[in-house]
């Protein structure tokens, strides 16, 4: 499992791009085990869960090239001291490397170096220990990348190609179009953009990089690696498990996946906290199933379904477990009706 830890701002871009299509932000980043907040405050968070976040992002927004309409929506000043460090310098290589000695404030485990080959440039980007799902993350750093050395070195700037080491999950031609430059998929280990060196060293006008990122940088603290403490973990399991419940809760194994962990590490945090997977699962099925028999229209039928149970038989077995009657029962007691018990699954 990778130890890689980020702040969640990286994610900043990612609430308007889904309201913007109608899409709840706080419903796909609890998929991930997180929540709006996160992404305000820039807590640091395993990298999985950013991961885990654009791939769901992604899959809902039908749009398997959303790290270029990530990265090139970015708002620098939100970045913390990567951002303003792009004001820091009376040139664009001054500027870039300002912003790599800076990166460490936003992401642990990462390689980015400026590499100079003759009159060539060539930006390297590696997440180190990460496995094929960063891709989106990958395309993201990229098309920010681009997008801020074109306000550094102007709107005609184009890098001489763009090299990713996974293969092409878009449209090719969406790619290419973006950056302006022929692009390679699935060479090396690393993201490379390659550049005209001279162009580095002009000297930038100035106010050069749009946005409001004025004034001295706020001071942040490295990012290391992260370890999820028992309650930080129960709340992520927690936010997975029912934001997962209409397809079927989420497994140990998927929501240790999703967190960067091991399952055996899950539990033993939760065993911590005084609960276990199966606890949990259990608990949010009971709390949402209170809620979704309170609305009248809702047959015990669709709140099974919406729970994840395969048909209301079993949803009617643990519901009698929980409250001790039936579902229907339950609803008479909250109509001020005298109770009944029921033999029919219903």
């Amino acid at each position: 499992m990778s130890r890689a830890a980020a702040r969640a701002t990286l994610l900043h871009m990612l609430p308007g791009h889904l309201a913007a299509v109608g899409e709840a932000p706080e419903r796909v980043l609890n998929r991930a085990g997180l929540s709006v907040e996160d992404v305000e405050t820039g807590r640091i968070v395993p990298r999985a869960q950013i991961h885990h976040a654009l791939a769901l992002a992604a899959r809902h927004l039908g749009v398997a090239e959303l790290g270029l309409a990530l990265g090139g929506s970015a708002d620098a000043a939100k970045l913390g001291p990567i951002g303003h460090a792009l004001a820091a310098g009376h040139s664009g290589e001054a500027c870039l490397q300002a912003h790599i000695a800076a990166m460490p404030t936003l992401q642990s485990h990462v390689t980015l170096q400026l590499l100079k080959q003759g009159p060539d440039a060539v930006m390297v980007h590696g997440l180190v220990g990460d496995d094929e799902t960063a891709w989106l993350l990958y395309e993201g750093a990229a098309a920010f990348h681009v997008f801020m050395l074109r306000h550094l070195l102007g709107a005609d700037w184009v890098p001489g190609r763009v090299v990713f080491p996974h293969a092409c999950k878009g449209r090719r031609a969406a790619y290419e179009d973006w950056f302006q430059a022929p692009v390679v998929f699935g060479s090396g280990s690393q993201v490379r953009i390659h550049m005209q060196r001279a162009a580095l060293g002009s000297p930038l006008r100035a106010a050069h990089f749009a946005g409001d990122i004025a004034g001295p940088s706020k001071a942040a603290a490295k990012v290391g690696t992260v370890r999820l403490g028992a309650s930080e973990t129960r709340t992520a399991v927690d936010r997975i498990i029912r934001s997962s419940l209409p397809d079927g809760p989420a497994t140990l194994q998927q929501a240790a996946e999703i967190l960067g962990q091991s399952a055996r590490t899950i539990q033993r945090r939760l065993a911590d906290d005084g609960t276990d997977y199966e606890t949990l699962v259990d608990d949010c099925r009971r709390a949402k199933a209170r809620v979704l028999l309170a609305r009248p229209r809702a047959s015990v039928t669709a709140v099974a379904m919406e729970l994840g149970y395969s048909d209301a038989a079993h949803f009617n077995r643990a519901f009698r477990r929980w409250e001790g009657g039936s579902p229907q029962d339950f609803r008479r007691t909250l109509n001020g009706m005298p109770g009944r018990s029921e033999s029919s699954p219903g």
